[in-house]
């Protein structure tokens, strides 16, 4: 197995762990009191305590000042993690948990609110009870989550292996509602899905950095394509939000035989983090495919393989979250996550300036655009049509107080039961399908490992 070549970057991690401890051990207490807004708070905390008309929840009030103090902040990517949160993200990091072997998804994607099941994986405790794609969730022992997202219900639907969990669904197409008593087993994080395309094209997705089996999961993927007979590859990238910056530079070295892979900025004093092992570097013609919500480790792996000539990047301009954050565990359980690094490419691009820009720019057309509306004026079961350049979207109608809405958000991404296999569409897909062409052209074919 290759190992990325650690530069000062270990060093840097290591002394601003050490940083974060010394600061927490600092006397915080009397310099919050010092302040007068410091000792308002306590006031505050103390006249709900002993004043208000009913009794309070103690941790909910000061988690809720503690998230408003981040919010002050203004950055997006600084926030506070509650314990049961915490512990959950943990255990997705480790690669496994026990739960029921579905994944969930928003229902309603305008409001968060609602859940349903966007696939099931074939021999899990969900597929062996009966549950389908589109069941949407109705309650989960005894409760009812009809209105709940998506992270309120795996908070629910995860337990201790061996137990059973009760859950009933409404159906699209079934007169009622379908229960189901499910025993819950260890379920594997399966990020890495390959196939081969296209006759000898092996093609690589990776939804998620998000946890320590990524590259393990790529090696075997890999390993898997090239005795099929693959003899280029295709990385997608689209639509991962980053994770675990080690499994990013495992990735990223996997494709190179030198060169530089991240930089790591933090006030003012840029130094480099990672470069290539020679080892075992993977060496075919390659393409890598991005869009807009491909962000932070996926923006550090195709940058990497960009700087680098490895690869041809295809699709649309990053998310562009180049910045990264100290985690710190508190005593309540949870964990304060704040922006502490920025990370560069290899010729010292900032990707929170710009995102990565492709080599090739190509519309994800398997994006779907969420349409929504809000509008009022209309005469009470008035239909209103909407267009989009012309083209009829939907309709809807207007409501007794005069008002009417509509959101399209279009179909749900189609999934294999199978972890592990990806689904590919070469009919609609125009990102992949320039990628194909890329590497038949030989604009990505002279491109190999340095």
């Amino acid at each position: 197995m290759k190992r990325f070549a650690l530069i000062t970057g270990a060093l840097a991690l290591l002394l601003t762990a050490v940083v974060v401890q010394a600061q927490l051990s600092r006397d915080f207490a009397n310099e919050f009191l010092a302040q007068p807004a410091g000792r308002a708070l306590v006031q505050t905390f103390g006249a709900l305590k002993t004043g208000y008309l009913e009794d309070v929840d103690d941790d909910a009030i000061i988690r809720g000042a503690i998230t408003g103090m981040l919010e002050a902040v203004g950055d997006p990517f600084t926030y506070y993690l509650e314990p049961r949160t915490a512990a959950r993200e943990a255990q997705d990091r480790s690669g496994t948990f026990e739960g029921i072997g579905a994944v969930l998804t928003p229902f309603n994607r305008q409001t968060g609110r609602g859940v349903e099941i966007l696939n099931v994986y074939r021999g899990g405790p969900a597929y062996q009870a009966g549950v389908q794609r589109g069941d949407i969730f109705l309650e989960v022992d005894g409760v009812d989550v009809s209105d709940f997202t998506t992270t309120e219900v795996v908070d629910l639907v995860r337990g201790p292996g061996g137990t059973t969990v009760e859950i009933t669904f409404r159906r699209p197409g079934a007169e009622a509602p379908v229960s189901f008593a499910i025993v819950r087993d260890t379920i594997e994080i399966v990020d890495v899905t390959a196939g081969l395309v296209d006759g000898d094209v092996g093609y690589v997705a990776i939804s998620s950095f998000g946890n320590q089996r990524v590259y393990d999961q790529l090696m075997d993927a890999l390993a898997r394509l090239q005795l099929e007979g693959a003899t280029s590859f295709v990385l997608d990238l689209r639509n991962n939000p980053g994770g675990l910056l080690t499994q990013g530079i495992l990735v990223a070295d996997e494709f190179l035989g030198d060169g530089d892979i991240v930089f790591q900025r933090a006030r003012g004093v840029t130094q480099r983090l990672a470069s290539a092992d020679p080892r075992g570097v993977v060496d075919a013609p390659m393409a890598v495919l991005v869009n807009r919500n491909s962000a932070s480790a996926s923006e550090i792996v195709a940058g990497a393989l960009q700087d680098n000539h490895r690869a041809l990047v295809i699709g649309e301009t990053t998310f562009g979250k180049g910045v990264a954050q100290s985690v710190v565990s508190l005593s309540d359980g949870g964990q304060l996550a704040y922006t502490s690094f920025e990370w560069l490419t290899p010729d010292r691009r900032s990707i929170s300036a710009e995102g990565v820009v492709p080599d090739l720019s190509v519309i994800d057309t398997l994006l779907t655009q969420t349409i929504s509306i809000d509008g009022r004026g209309g005469e009470v079961g008035q239909v209103v049509t909407i267009l989009v350049d012309g083209v009829e979207v939907g309709s809807t109608e207007v409501a007794e107080d005069g008002e009417f809405t509509f959101v399209t958000t279009g179909p749900r991404p189609v999934l294999s039961e199978v972890q592990g296999e990806a689904l590919v569409d070469l009919e609609n897909d125009a990102v992949l399908a320039a990628a194909l062409v890329a590497l038949r052209d030989g604009s990505a074919a002279a491109l190999g490992s340095r």
